[in-house]
């Protein structure tokens, strides 16, 4: 009787972990590198854009490799991709050619999680040890929410902003190791990419990737203000439509099967999946920014107030397993919403001179709701699948994740810098010159600079650029608490519609001694 392929999906496992540390890493410190590269903010948010674009086409396109090359032969080729492509970021010596290695680097390393997600799809069956594995995905791409910041800022301030590159090259290549004496059985069918229908996927790919850039430049150049950003979202749109109705009339033996999406389950698991990723950005962007600007924190120190989440995000994955196992699925489902809901609505009154201490509480909790949710929407998400359409549930899936991920920051972007102008504007209409307090105030400052300089001039001007500098401090500080309150109410959105859910009968216990029918060689080509 053939056994679990418990080797494989260790190794996978390691690779879904790295795969989804280094994204975060990269994107709490995309100002070192952009600085290092001489690029201008604006141009250095390319590098995390054009990592998210290489990560659609990696999902999209890892599985035909897999039913070509084997599962086993398609980890370690990704490995190796991954590891060319960390070197040459490492070795960037301008923004262009850094383009180029992020956007391999995106599509390898977006493969990474998808083949850990895809080895536990094809190779486990419920009730088999499927939940067990989905649950150490759910571990895998959770728990380095928490370790990004305070890694990727101790490399970058004490090896430079390439160390944050050559990290991967290096943790990558016990990866490799691995992957090779992994499934060796497996030949694969070199056939089955001649049989794939790569005009509509190519399309699938290119609308996504419109979609992507649209709405991440969208958040820097204000949408409507130039008119590449709404006709880039607009043609991503069009070319995913035609897309999927080309690839839901091909009759040939498809990679992706959008007959899932008629499992009320998955559908749902799905959307939910989009509220999620408002709450996971409180840790990634919201409040990393708040302390970035404000307060003047790096990544480093950043990442010493988040890194509670780890402890408290194992808690969560725990607790998850055993509750989403035994009783209803929905209770950690929404009680991770919930957890992100309180996480947000505790910062909510926040200040500039906020004690930068009072966020590890609200850390705590988002960890806490990341493990809790995590496990529960995946345990939604496989429900009723199997050999034919699994590996159709971890491409959408984890295409949700990249492009959920990337609609969020746009969103809140857009809605924080909205609430600024608007909070900037009330303030300096409230500042008028003739105002008694505006002119108390300036008075008040300039006699404190006047006590350092014999320039009563610059003292004065001196004094009205505090000023300036307090009044937008606060215009950002009430934008960035107009952001934690509408998170919070769409997280609470989502606690409640969790319930619209239908329940799952509890996971059926088994010592795993029943293996999936053997996929050795046509691991892929066996669902059809």
């Amino acid at each position: 009787m053939p056994t679990k392929p418990i080797a494989a999906l260790s190794v996978a496992g390691y690779g879904s972990l790295l795969g989804s540390m280094f994204p975060v890493m990269a994107i709490m410190t995309v100002s070192d590198i952009g600085g290092g590269l001489s690029a201008a903010a604006d141009a250095a948010a390319l590098v995390n854009t054009i990592q998210n674009v290489g990560a659609v086409a990696g999902i999209v396109i890892a599985p035909a490799f897999a039913a070509a090359l084997g599962r086993g032969r398609t980890m370690q080729w990704t490995g190796i991709g991954f590891l060319l492509a960390a070197i040459a970021a490492a070795t960037a010596p301008n923004l262009p050619i850094m383009l180029v290695a992020r956007f391999w680097h995106g599509f390898f390393g977006g493969a990474l999680p998808l083949l850990f997600m895809l080895l536990v799809m094809t190779s486990l069956r419920a009730g088999a040890g499927r939940f067990e594995g989905i649950a150490l995905f759910a571990a895998s791409t959770t728990l380095p929410f928490g370790m990004a910041a305070i890694v990727g800022g101790l490399l970058s301030d004490n090896f430079g902003w390439r160390a944050l590159f050559w990290i991967q090259a290096a943790t990558i290549i016990p990866y490799i190791a691995a992957a090779a004496r992994v499934l060796r059985q497996e030949r694969g069918d070199l056939s089955a990419l001649a049989r794939v229908d790569w005009a509509h996927y190519l399309l699938l790919i290119a609308g996504i990737s419109a979609l992507t850039i649209g709405l991440s430049e969208g958040e820097r150049f204000f949408w409507l203000e130039t008119w590449w950003v709404p006709g880039s979202i607009a043609g991503g749109i069009l070319a995913c439509i035609m897309a999927l109705k080309g690839i839901g009339d091909w009759h040939g033996r498809p990679l992706l099967v959008l007959a899932v999406f008629r499992r009320p389950t998955f559908s749902w698991a799905i959307l939910l999946s989009a509220f999620f990723r408002f709450g996971s950005l409180f840790a990634i962007f919201i409040i990393p920014q708040f302390l970035a600007r404000l307060q003047g924190y790096r990544a480093v120190d950043t990442g010493a107030l988040l890194v509670i989440m780890v402890p408290a995000t194992a808690c969560g994955l725990l607790l998850a397993y055993f509750a989403a196992r035994r009783v209803d699925a929905r209770i950690p489902l929404s009680a991770g919403l919930a957890c992100f809901t309180l996480a947000a609505w505790l910062c909510r009154d926040l200040t500039s001179d906020w004690a930068a201490e009072e966020i590890r509480v609200a850390a705590a909790f988002a960890g806490l709701g990341l493990g809790l949710f995590q496990v529960a929407v995946l345990r939604f998400a496989v429900e009723g699948a199997g050999l034919f359409d699994g590996p159709s549930v971890g491409i959408v899936f984890n295409l949700a994740r990249v492009v959920s991920t990337v609609s969020g920051i746009a969103f809140l972007s857009h809605l924080l810098a909205e609430r600024e102008k608007f909070h900037s504007a009330r303030i300096v209409e409230s500042l008028a010159a003739t105002s008694p307090e505006t002119t108390q105030r300036l008075a008040s400052v300039g006699a404190a600079f006047a006590r350092m300089s014999a320039d009563p001039v610059s003292a004065q001007n001196a004094a009205s650029a505090s000023l300036a500098r307090a009044a937008s401090g606060q215009a950002f500080t009430l934008a960035f608490s107009d952001t934690l309150i509408v998170t919070a109410a769409i997280m609470l959105l989502g606690a409640i519609f969790v319930w619209a859910l239908p329940a799952l009968p509890p996971e059926p216990d088994s010592p795993l001694p029943h293996p999936a029918p053997p996929a050795s060689t046509r691991p892929l080509e066996s669902q059809s």
